[in-house]
This record gives C-alpha cells, structure tokens and sequence, in this order.
C-alpha cells in the first residue's frame, strides 16, 4: 500500500450497544434501560489508539439506538448482558461484507462464543495490542484473534475525547486506575482488570482534568481508595494535586467502605471536590457479608453502617450504597429488611439489585456445579444477568416469593415522593447544597423517573443559575 497514509481514507465506527430487549411473556421482565451517566471510556482510547488519518465515529446506545451507518471497519463493545445486541449489530455489517471486530469482558470471557459472530473478536486490554489490528486491516489480513495484556498504565493513553462531542453528557468519564484486591465472589473486576492495582502518573489525570469541560466527572476506577497504605498514597497524591491545580469540578468515585477509617482523607477529598461515594454496602447483616466474601465490609456492617455514613457525611459527602438480595443466607424476610434498612438508613440514594452471577465469577462457577442456574440458553439467556431477575434457585424458599417479595420493594422504593425525602435528608446529613444537587445529578441518569422530580429539578436549575453568576 501506499506510505501516503493520508491516502488512506477508511472509517472506523465504535459501538457501545445497549440490550433493551422486552420479553412479552415474562410480566415482570425488567429490560436494561439506557444511562446516560458514562461515557463509554474504552471507546475513546481506541480512538487515541487509530491513527489520525481514519475517520472515527462513535454510536452510544446509551443515548440512541443504533441505525445503520456506513463504514469500513466496526468495533463493538458489550457486557453479557448486551452482547445478544452486539452480534445482532454485527449480523448486519457482515451480511454487507464489512468486517467487524468484537472486544469488552463478554469477548474476553467467552472468545469461542463471540468469534461465531464476527470476523475478530479482541480479548483483553485494547492499548498494546489495538495497533496491530489497524496493521491487519490496513494490509487486508485481519485475524480472528487479537489478546492485549494488562497495560502499563505508567504509560497511559490520553482518550480522544473528541469522539464524545457528538452528544450531550452531563457528565464526563475518567480514569486513574484499575484491578482490585478484594475477592468478593460475586465481581467481575477481578477477572477483567486483575488483581493488582495499577496507576495512571498522577500528572497525566491532572492535564486530563485541565481538558475536560464538563462540571460533573465520574472517576471509573474499580475501586478509588483500595486497601493498602501505598495504594492511599497514591491517592491522597491525587487529591493533592487536584486541589493544587485548582481544579474546580464535582466528583464521584466508586470506593469500598473503609475510606471512612480515615477522616483525613475524607476531609482532603472534599477539598478536592467529591461530593458522591458509590459504595457496595450489599448486605445489612453479617451473614451476608460473609456469603459474598465481601470482609472490608464487616467491620463497619457491625453498626450498621451508621458510623461509617456519619463520618463521610461530616464531610459533606453524599453515599450511593449498592444492595444486593438473594444471597443463599438469605429469607423473603431478609429482603424485607434490607429495604426497610435503605428507608431508616442516613444513606442518601441506594440501588437495589439481585445477587447476579456474573460469567465466570467463583459465584457463577459455584451455581453451575451445583445445578442452579435457571437460564443457561447461552448466549440467548444472557439478557437475564442484568441485576433485576433472579437468575438461580434460591436457597431458603421458593424463587417466586423471593421475586414478589423483591419486586413490590422495588416499586415502592423507586417512586419520586421517597427521593425526595431521601435527598432532604441528604442535605440536613451533608448541610450542603452542593452535594445535595450533585446527588440528583448523578442519580437522575441511573433512574430515569427522577427527571421528572419538579422540585429536584428546579432546585438543579437554581443552584446552576447562582453558580454561574459567582463565576
């Protein structure tokens, strides 16, 4: 080929695909719905990965469904869940000869599955490996098998945010590290990222920070605060330099409950600007902490918690705590408790979920040598693990009451007027009107209803209007 690169005129389109399939004959199938609260990160550094002279566009089903676009080359990137939507998608570029490449934690689990579906399927990690997929095509010998290893992220790549411009997020995406150290038998983080934690150079999230013109930013990292002193540091030299630089933006992070032993870094994150922890609280009650090997959490889940929230709300933090039912310590009553905790509890918002086996987690593994799981027709059954159906025989009594019991929680938990409460609660928890908005903010793109919360609503659009005005 000609080494006038910019001869070469392709198109690379980058699909994050969202499953929002309905299943008529189950009345209470409860399909994904569309969140507008990421960006999809990964596609962004492959975009920094394609050289400049390809012409990239990206389709996020968070924001759109997918109509068909012309291309030369398209990627996909799919959770399990969604992956039913990615070969459909992929189905349709290969019936017009245009080869398509499938990468994301579904592909990297199940290589043999995927490959049924498209020309390449890409394991692992895009950054050392990506290049030599351009390589491939450019020279017309695309293989069906790409693998990247866990990156150097001593050498990180930027995301070319540009690809974002083409819709509105609220809400920006960021990265300082992955793995996570903890072996909770129901997370997939182990497996798609590892176990060790590896860092970004706390320079190059800074000049990232500097870049981003959104006022609100997620930090994607599994697990921001981890376990040990070093991983601390690191952050606390994070929290640092964000406040160094004079970066004024509102945070949230995902962290593990013990970031409330120390009150020192709690009080230096709010200086840098978190205003939101999403924490996995899982369980109120021992039993369950122990079922899921979940042992940061035992600690704290021996007052309920209330210690824990009490400190991070000293420092005006809000929490969004993550629960879970179903675990095999479990009882209906159990789930009876575990929603009457998130009404009693100082918590600000919460998500209330099933215990998911998720693809070749030790819970999965577990529940299949033991015959429990309830929808295995792979990969037709995999619209089911998305956290709102109960996916295998329960332990303690019959699935059905576990479901009645689980679904008439979630409807009355789910409703505007218990928002409301739980965000006036957060604002005489946190006395802070900041974080109070913050919390709307974020949550609002998770539940779809609370954009029609009127008084939530307007009290967004006035803390902006006086904000703006201070600037």
């Amino acid at each position: 080929m000609s080494d006038n690169k910019t001869e070469f005129q392709k198109k690379l389109l980058l699909i994050n695909v969202v499953d929002t399939t309905k299943v008529p004959s189950q009345k209470r199938f409860i399909p994904i719905h569309r969140l507008t609260s990421f960006q999809p990160i990964g596609l962004a550094i492959i975009a920094a990965l394609t050289p400049d002279y390809w012409e990239i566009e990206i389709v996020d089903e968070d924001f759109e469904e997918f109509k068909y676009i012309d291309a030369d080359f398209v990627g996909i990137s799919a959770y399990s869940t969604s992956i039913n939507r990615a070969y459909e998608i992929s189905k349709r570029y290969s019936e017009k000869g245009i080869p398509v490449i499938i990468g994301g934690v579904h592909a990297t689990l199940y290589p043999e599955e995927t490959l049924k579906h498209c020309n390449s399927i890409f394991i692992g990690e895009a950054e050392n490996a990506w290049g030599n997929v351009i390589s491939d095509f450019e020279n017309n010998s695309l293989k069906p098998v790409y693998e990247g290893t866990f990156c150097d992220l001593n050498k990180p790549v930027k995301p070319n945010r540009a690809v974002f411009e083409k819709y509105n997020y609220e809400i920006a995406t960021i990265e300082y590290s992955r793995g996570c150290p903890f072996n909770c038998s129901f997370c997939g983080v182990p497996l798609a990222s590892g176990k060790k934690f590896r860092h970004k150079p706390v320079s190059a999230v800074i000049q990232e920070l500097k870049e981003i013109k959104q006022n609100y930013v997620i930090f994607k990292d599994d697990n921001l605060i981890g376990s040990s002193q070093s991983h601390k540091e690191k952050v606390i030299e994070l929290l640092n330099e964000i406040i160094k630089n004079k970066i004024k933006k509102d945070f949230l992070c995902f962290v593990s409950i013990n970031i409330a032993k120390d009150e020192s870094v709690l009080k230096l994150a709010r200086k840098a600007g978190f205003v939101l922890f999403f924490i996995g609280i899982e369980s109120e009650k021992i039993k369950g902490i122990n079922y899921i090997n979940k042992t940061v959490n035992i600690e704290a889940a021996n007052n309920y918690y209330k210690e824990s929230f009490r400190k991070i709300h000293k420092h005006k933090i809000a929490i969004t705590a993550a629960f879970i039912c179903g675990f095999d310590t479990d009882k209906p009553s159990d789930i009876d408790d575990r929603a009457n905790f998130i009404r009693k509890s100082s918590l600000d918002t919460f998500t209330f979920t099933f215990l998911t086996p998720l693809p070749e987690t030790p819970l999965f593994i577990s529940l299949k040598n033991e015959n429990r799981l309830i929808y295995k027709d792979f990969p037709n059954d995999w619209l089911y693990y998305n956290f709102c159906h109960l996916t295998f025989q329960v332990k303690n009594g019959a699935n059905e009451l576990f479901e009645g019991r689980y679904y008439e929680h979630l409807d009355k938990l789910h409703t505007i007027r218990f928002f409301n409460k739980k965000f006036l609660r957060s604002f005489l928890n946190t006395k802070s009107v900041r974080t109070t908005v913050a919390a709307y903010v974020f949550n609002k793109h998770n539940h779809a209803f609370l954009k029609k919360a009127k008084f939530l609503s307007f009290l967004e659009k006035s803390y902006k209007f006086f904000k703006n005005k201070q600037h």
